[in-house]
């Protein structure tokens, strides 16, 4: 009678103990194993709960990224180097008389050759390539860059070159005989080649503070 009596005490302090963790009631005596076995299902389901709100979570990391990424890509208007089409002349049909021993100038056109609108702004990077293979980075010029949009198809920028030339056979001056031009679109990383078309020679200036040939920023030409 005694065993039992504090069979049942023990029972009553273990089910107040589940009922103050909020675990529920728990059977008593034989019941012992069963019981167990619950609490081992019950860690388990609440193991693959959290489990499955964790990858929900990621899940909805990963989507909220690539929405993102997306976002960025529509939103973004400059003019890239592949979508652009270049090619020589001004915008009178002009062109620089390399014989001359004064500045002269060279356009560059570009055109958008994409479905898209967008926009230039800044200076290009142009790095001259000499018949011998020397290469000369351009300065730039001190004029303001200001935004220049294209819509698809149209082709209303220009690169301004400003150039001085000078004759091969003056031995008082080194010449610079172009062979041809790497174009960087502002904010580019990647540049395309043209042929230099004009011939003659440009004074060599590239080591100068303020040579006589430079570019300018992107421009409506």
């Amino acid at each position: 009678m005694t065993a039992k009596l504090h069979r049942a005490v023990r029972c009553t302090a273990a089910v107040l103990a589940a009922l103050a963790v909020g675990a529920g009631a728990t059977a008593c005596g034989s019941s012992t194993g069963t019981s167990s076995a619950k609490a081992g299902a019950y860690s388990r389901t609440a193991g693959e709960a959290t489990g499955s709100a964790l990858k929900e979570t990621a899940a909805q990391g990963s989507r909220t990224d690539a929405v993102n990424t997306l976002s960025a890509a529509a939103t973004s208007k400059r003019c890239h180097t592949g979508e652009l089409r270049y090619s020589w002349g001004l915008p009178h049909g002009g062109h620089p008389d390399m014989d001359a021993t004064s500045q002269q100038t060279a356009g560059i056109r570009l055109k958008n050759g994409s479905g898209r609108t967008c926009t230039l702004h800044g200076f290009p990077g142009v790095r001259l390539i000499s018949k011998s293979g020397e290469a000369w980075d351009l300065r730039r010029s001190s004029d303001k860059p200001s935004t220049v949009t294209l819509r698809p198809g149209q082709s209303t920028a220009m690169v301004s070159l400003t150039l001085l030339p000078t004759a091969t056979n003056d031995p008082d001056t080194k010449a610079f005989v172009p062979s041809k031009v790497l174009l960087t679109p502002p904010d580019e990383t990647t540049h395309v080649t043209l042929k230099w078309p004009y011939g003659g020679a440009i004074l060599d200036q590239s080591g100068a503070t303020r040579p006589g040939t430079f570019v300018s920023p992107v421009g409506v030409g």
